[in-house]
């Protein structure tokens, strides 16, 4: 292939997951919300004032001679306050060399604490910061080890320690290092230690509790990949269904309409929010083209791919199954799950990141996993790499024992995580700890929301990429809940997520809405606006 005709294909892939870039924490979203409104800047908020540490550019500078087991310090400037961010001093570095490092620290609105911001897909890169910044934490966050876009991992290839390190190991190592060099630069250790990250950051949250319970007083996490390997097959089951049956993005405002026909009234509120996808009793025939093929309908084989996908995987043997994903707001099926619809479901994220892990991973750069993985005879072949890519243990006790706490989200509508995966997975947790886990664990499940970001419902509580508004409330803000959890003993019994007119945070507030920790729903009382969350309480499902 020529250098044109490969920056072309790659200009395409880019242009279609863009959108779902935030979703791992990399920046720039396809329906990012604009504006700034109702802003609490944390150095201003109650519950996380500044502890009145000043620092100078000199005390920033002086840390390029910090000595540090296996680190090296290779740059530190000050970087000026802009809008919202405060000024901050700003350091890169390395650990055991191929471990890239940034740790933001602001010099005068520091709040006392350390914060971890996850990294998504392959990483490859370090995220963005400014969130933390905003709240007054000194943050920091990792490229794990390689470099790349986030849905490729070919810099993983063949080299067990870079894989180690991206699965768990480098952020472990630089949480350590950015500790010490926060409490060098304050001449103070932080008072309490905060992650927050999504889909794969997500995973590395759970493996902090879960390998590393020292590290982090409050984990927040959300849409997490728990356990890759499962994950991985389930991606390539759905584009194998989709091979020879692909769906153009033209039909998919036809399957969005007919879920919302059939699912939205089931919570007992036709709002055009789906809530409880769970028991929606949905059969993708209905969508059926009766004559010739059209924009409204699907043809067999499509409905049949259809049905393959919100099913899941399931073997023979009923050795191995997956969930697929629920019925409802199917338009981000491009960016996750469709694609282009002319080969399969190429370039959709969930196809760029079995792939590249089918390949990288796993079989060999020339693999094909569409074409020759086959989910009843090579499932075994994946399993070597169930214990460090893995991230599904739900024994939590030592993390527990320490006093911390773990805050779940995920979207009901998330089409990359399936969201009774992280169900089951909670369940998990619960039988191992017993009636009183949500004591240090709940998990919050959120109506109309896709993965990390997007989707027509209220979206817009806290989490990563998302604008900077409501921080550090505890009760719209799940930074704010955690804090408030771990610092109050106060535990989140709702978080109120807001939609904005437009998704344009200057233009006002559409709707808001609780959030309910799982398994508990927002219901409608009965009166009053449904677009105002003091209408909904959170009630047990009853059924």
């Amino acid at each position: 292939m020529t250098n044109q005709k490969n920056n072309a294909q790659r200009a395409k892939i880019g242009a279609l997951i863009a959108g779902v870039g935030i979703a791992f924490g990399l920046g720039g979203c396809a329906d990012s919300e604009q504006g700034g409104g109702g802003v609490a800047v944390a150095a201003e908020s109650p519950l996380l004032p500044s502890v009145g540490i000043v620092r100078t550019p000199a005390d920033c500078m002086r840390l390029l001679g910090l000595a540090l087991k296996d680190t090296q310090i290779m740059a530190a400037r000050i970087v000026p306050a802009s809008g919202q961010i405060p000024e901050y001093c700003q350091i890169e570095g390395g650990v055991e060399t191929v471990i890239l490092f940034e740790l933001a620290m602001p010099t005068t609105a520091w709040n006392g604490r350390f914060f971890y911001v996850g990294g998504g897909g392959y990483n490859g890169n370090i995220p963005d910061m400014t969130h933390a910044l905003a709240r007054g934490f000194a943050a920091t966050s990792t490229d794990t080890g390689h470099r790349g876009e986030h849905w490729d991992a070919s810099a993983l290839y063949n080299d067990p320690q870079a894989q180690l390190n991206y699965a768990h190991r480098g952020a472990h190592l630089v949480t350590e290092v950015a500790k010490e060099i926060v409490a060098s630069y304050y001449e103070d250790a932080a008072e309490k230690s905060y992650f927050l990250g999504c889909s794969n950051g997500g995973k590395m949250g759970l493996m902090a509790v879960q390998r590393y319970p020292e590290d982090f007083d409050g984990v927040v996490i959300g849409g997490p990949v728990i356990d890759r390997t499962g994950l991985m097959m389930m991606f390539d089951w759905s584009q194998r269904a989709l091979l020879g049956a692909e769906i153009p993005a033209y039909k998919l405002p036809a399957m969005e309409r007919k879920t919302l026909e059939v699912c939205d009234a089931v919570d007992g509120l036709a709002d055009g929010v789906i809530s409880r996808p769970d028991v929606c009793e949905f059969d993708p025939a209905v969508m059926q083209c009766n004559g010739s093929d059209s924009a409204e309908c699907l043809t067999v084989p499509q409905v049949d791919a259809w049905r393959k996908i919100l099913d899941g995987p399931r073997t023979e043997d009923g050795e191995f199954s997956y969930p697929g994903y629920f019925p409802g707001h199917e338009d981000d099926y491009q960016a996750y799950v469709t694609g282009l619809g002319v080969y399969h479901g190429y370039p959709s994220s969930n196809y760029m990141y079995m792939d590249n892990f089918m390949r990288y991973f796993v079989f060999g750069p020339e693999y094909d996993a569409v074409l020759e993985f086959d989910i009843e005879r090579d499932r075994d072949k994946l399993a070597p790499f169930i214990a460090e890519q893995d991230a599904d243990d739900p024994d939590l006790r030592d993390y527990e024992a320490r006093g911390g706490k773990l805050l779940i989200y995920n979207g009901w509508a998330d089409h990359s995580t399936p969201p009774q995966r992280l169900i089951d997975y909670y369940n998990e947790v619960a039988e191992v700890h017993g009636d009183d886990a949500d004591a240090f664990a709940r998990l919050f499940m959120v109506p109309g929301f896709h993965h990390c970001s997007g989707g027509p419902g209220p979206k817009i509580f806290g989490s990563t990429g998302r604008p900077l508004v409501n921080l550090n409330d505890p009760e719209k803000d799940v930074v704010g809940a955690m804090v408030n959890w771990v610092e109050n003993g106060v535990a989140p019994d709702r978080i109120v997520a807001t939609k904005f007119v437009d998704d344009d945070s200057s233009a006002g507030i559409e709707r808001t809405r609780p959030v309910c920790p799982y398994p508990q729903y927002a219901q409608y009382s009965g009166s009053g606006s449904i677009d105002d969350e003091a209408n909904f309480t959170c009630v047990d499902p009853q059924n």
